[in-house]
């Protein structure tokens, strides 16, 4: 009688092995109000940041007071939920874990709201004697008229969302469609079948046809048809002094679209968006000089802020044309030198109980310190980063940076220790 043969080995399932060990160079720090972050400001030179968030309740005309519940960093940003079917929705939040900036970025997410129904009405940020004002329609719609494009009147309303969907911008279906149809005619039937799927990929995100400065706006008109401007919603923020209008509404060119109206928003700047996508080193396609745009022209952004293309660059040079302002959030207007964070903030028009409401900053400051191996402590001068503001929620935050220099980079993983030893203190100055 033969003797019985040994069991086969059966492998483990995958769901009784455990969890493989994630390296100290991919783990991140777990969610909370203070990250030490590694830098290089300089080549050869190496840093490391803090940054701190601090939440507070707003209450109208009071110092601002402290949340019982603090709100994390955010280290990937997020969307907000659609404003409207078909339509992408921008920024309500983005990376917070940044410890460079050159100022202090005021990003305000609030409705434009009014006690009765209007047509019209502005709505404001005021620091001190800085003003940032957006006017502030109701719905419009472009016309045909006899090969004529007129505006419709606003409709009355009491509340409008203060996102960059509803400023000017976003995209020509119409054209895009006839450029896909005209495409598709000239490339042979596996050309097209080849391009197809990477095409259409690239415009659910970023593409040349796409208004530059504002992908997610309205108004967006390139080629004068009939079909493209017939029912076309207008922009219901707009700029005092660069205004829409039907002779101006549409473009002809794509790439002239610097002629077009600056958006104007209160909300998170998207970082492809010109012109921070220029100075990150991706220019949008342009019929006239990047660096004499508008914006330039009108002090908005610095003189040097473009510096050149990341495709003309070569790799050892392209942290040299990234400028320093890229990492600015805030909207085209509300990017402020460091605020000291016990100004004065007024709200116009982002209240209907409330016409004007008044944000005092609450003049407390953070004192930070880092716990070295050896046992020694270093300070570090803090600067106000970012100024959020929820009007709706009633909540504010504050998010501050400090930076020290280190002699060699930081190694995989000595982040999670360092934020371990980080210490926040706040004080009145």
């Amino acid at each position: 009688m033969s003797a019985a043969r040994p069991p086969i080995p059966q492998p483990t399932p995958a769901s009784k092995l455990p969890p493989p060990e994630v390296p100290p160079s991919l783990q991140q720090p777990p969610p909370g109000p203070v990250r030490v972050v590694a830098l290089s400001p300089e080549p050869g030179v190496y840093a490391i940041g803090i940054v701190f968030k601090r939440t507070y309740v707003l209450s109208h005309g009071q110092p601002c007071r402290p949340a019982d519940e603090q709100i994390p960093l955010d280290p990937e940003g997020a969307f907000h939920e659609p404003i409207a079917e078909g339509v992408a929705p921008s920024f309500k939040s983005l990376p917070e874990v940044i410890a460079l900036k050159t100022g202090t970025d005021v990003v305000v997410q609030a409705n434009a709201c009014s006690r009765q129904p209007v047509k019209w009405m502005r709505a404001a940020v005021r620091i001190g004697q800085h003003v940032h004002e957006a006017a502030v329609f109701g719905r419009r719609f472009c016309h045909w008229q006899n090969g004529t494009i007129v505006f419709s009147d606003p409709e009355p309303f009491e509340s409008l969302p203060l996102r960059y969907e509803n400023a000017y911008g976003g995209r020509d279906l119409v054209f895009e469609k006839a450029v896909a149809a005209e495409i598709k005619q000239r490339l042979a039937a596996n050309e097209y079948r080849q391009m197809k799927g990477t095409a259409g990929a690239l415009v659910q995100a970023n593409h040349p046809l796409m208004y530059p400065r504002n992908r997610f706006g309205k108004g967006y008109i390139i080629e004068n048809r009939q079909e493209a401007v017939e029912g076309r919603a207008l922009p219901n923020l707009e700029r005092p002094g660069d205004r829409l209008t039907p002779e101006r509404i549409v473009l002809g060119n794509p790439f002239d679209w610097d002629k077009q109206p600056i958006p104007i928003g209160f909300d998170y700047l998207d970082p492809m968006s010109f012109p921070r996508s220029a100075m990150l080193g991706f220019p949008p396609p342009s019929t006239r000089e990047i660096s004499a745009a508008r914006e330039a022209a009108a002090g908005m952004v610095p003189p040097d802020f473009y510096r050149g293309s990341i495709f003309t660059t070569s790799p050892d040079k392209i942290s040299e044309i990234v400028h320093a302002d890229a990492s600015r959030c805030a909207s085209l207007g509300l990017q402020l030198p460091f605020l000291r964070g016990d100004e004065q903030m007024l709200l116009s028009g982002m209240d209907a109980a409330i016409p004007d409401f008044i944000v005092q900053l609450p003049g407390e400051v953070p004192v930070f310190g880092l716990q070295s191996g050896d046992s020694s402590f270093s300070q570090i001068a803090p600067e106000l980063h970012t100024v959020f503001v929820d009007v709706p929620r009633r909540v504010l935050t504050l998010t501050w940076a400090g930076r020290m220099r280190i002699a060699k980079p930081l190694q995989p993983g000595s982040d999670l220790s360092l934020t371990t030893a980080a210490h926040v203190r706040m004080k009145r100055p």
